[in-house]
């Protein structure tokens, strides 16, 4: 069956991910292993920041890995529906609450280290609720490595799992 679930528009397809590892690595034999949704939870941030005059009001828009718990800014994207079948989606490991302290823990670090100040930034937060976002597993002789479809980011990942 398939659920219709919000996606990330990605910049990068299947294509792109293979030249991103392919100029990494110089193999053009490269190979899509398969491409792994991951779910984040998304939430627009509403801060009050220091500034010369006062305070001024700063927008963040902050994503939590569903999986993990680690929590990101990221600029802003697009969203699309997709079709996908549910055994391809992932499990959710936290909750909506959970992410929401994650969350608000994430923003005020990022706030403190931008404008250098530790402060209190008054973070509201507005659930989005759940995203995904595509990656792509690509396989050469000697690397596998995880792209990103919204920046071409890569992460290496074991050759082989335990």
């Amino acid at each position: 069956m398939d659920n219709r679930i919000v996606m990330i528009r990605g910049s990068f397809n299947a294509t792109d991910a293979l030249c991103v590892v392919a100029s990494l690595t110089g193999e053009a034999d490269a190979q899509v292993e398969k491409d792994v949704i991951f779910p984040y939870y998304c939430f627009d941030a509403s801060c009050m920041a220091p500034a010369a005059a006062g305070r001024k009001d700063v927008s963040v828009i902050c994503l939590v890995d569903a999986g993990n718990g680690l929590g990101a800014t990221a600029d802003s994207f697009e969203l699309k529906k997709e079709p996908v079948k549910a055994s391809r989606l992932m499990d959710l490991t936290i909750d909506d609450e959970h992410a929401r302290r994650i969350a608000e823990r994430t923003v005020t670090h990022r706030l403190s280290k931008s404008f250098r100040a530790i402060a209190d930034f008054d973070v509201r937060l507005t659930s989005r609720g759940l995203v995904h976002k595509r990656f792509w597993i690509v396989r050469t002789r000697e690397a596998r490595l995880l792209v990103d479809s919204t920046t071409a980011g890569w992460f290496p990942l074991k050759l082989r799992a335990a």
